[in-house]
């Protein structure tokens, strides 16, 4: 599946186990200030220096993360490093967690989704919709416009053909006013009410001179999506 989210950049930090607790708020500020800029870091402990007070591993990873969370995270699958070679002695990879990098799009009356949470409904609704996340180089408009979908299709042509009024008929049948709407860009995810979307709707059928593929789905019950081409070319499907 083809998800435009730039890579984590990667920086280093390295403590020292026997002067651990003495350095753990300069070690916190570090990692704070780096993780919002979309990087991920590495903590590596340097070798020996091993005494009565020295910290263990698993104690500098969890000490680290209750001072880091909310904002960070361990690093898992979902975030991908612009180096993946994981350092010798590393003993905690930190990714941003409940962070909005500076980088990202900003949608009027759309409210960004943390990211761990935006990928797992995402992965939820592809399930939903095709029966699991499409393997390959393959886009959302691709897998939905183009691929078979476990419902039926609602309605489906070039949005400077549809009629606006039929296009609104058919999703003001479809979206929960009291909802939740997950709007993916393919990089990020960002969330609004039925009730929203519905009063933006014609908008969005009409946006023109967008360069990705956009992806609007029932957050709640996972029952409709409509998905675009940058050129135009739409579906609306209902799920089963």
């Amino acid at each position: 599946m083809i998800i435009n989210t730039p890579p984590l950049s990667v920086k280093t930090v390295s403590v020292v186990p026997a002067l651990f607790k003495a350095q753990l708020p300069d070690t916190v500020r570090t990692i704070r200030f780096a993780i919002p800029e979309w990087a991920a870091v590495h903590v590596t402990a340097a070798a020996g220096g091993a005494g009565r007070n020295a910290a263990t591993p698993q104690q500098i990873r969890d000490d680290l993360l209750g001072q880091l969370k909310p904002i960070a995270m361990l690093h898992t699958s979902v975030h991908q490093l612009s180096t993946p070679e994981i350092p010798p002695n590393t003993v905690a990879t930190f990714v941003p967690d409940q962070v909005k990098p500076t980088f990202a799009s900003e949608y009027q009356d759309w409210k960004f989704i943390f990211y761990k949470q935006a990928r797992a409904r995402l992965f939820e609704f592809f399930e939903r919709a095709t029966g699991g996340m499409p393997e390959g180089h393959v886009g959302v408009a691709d897998a939905l416009i183009k691929g078979e979908i476990r419902g039926q299709v609602g309605l489906e042509g070039w949005t400077g053909s549809i009629g606006a009024p039929s296009y609104r008929r058919t999703m003001d049948a479809l979206v929960d006013p009291q909802g939740k709407v997950m709007f993916w860009d393919t990089a990020f995810g960002f969330e609004a009410t039925g009730e929203t979307f519905l009063r933006t709707t014609d908008m969005i059928l009409g946006m023109f001179g967008t360069k990705q593929d956009r992806l609007y789905f029932d957050a709640t019950a996972f029952s409709w999506f409509v998905a675009f081409y940058p050129d135009g070319q739409m579906r609306v499907g209902l799920l089963g």
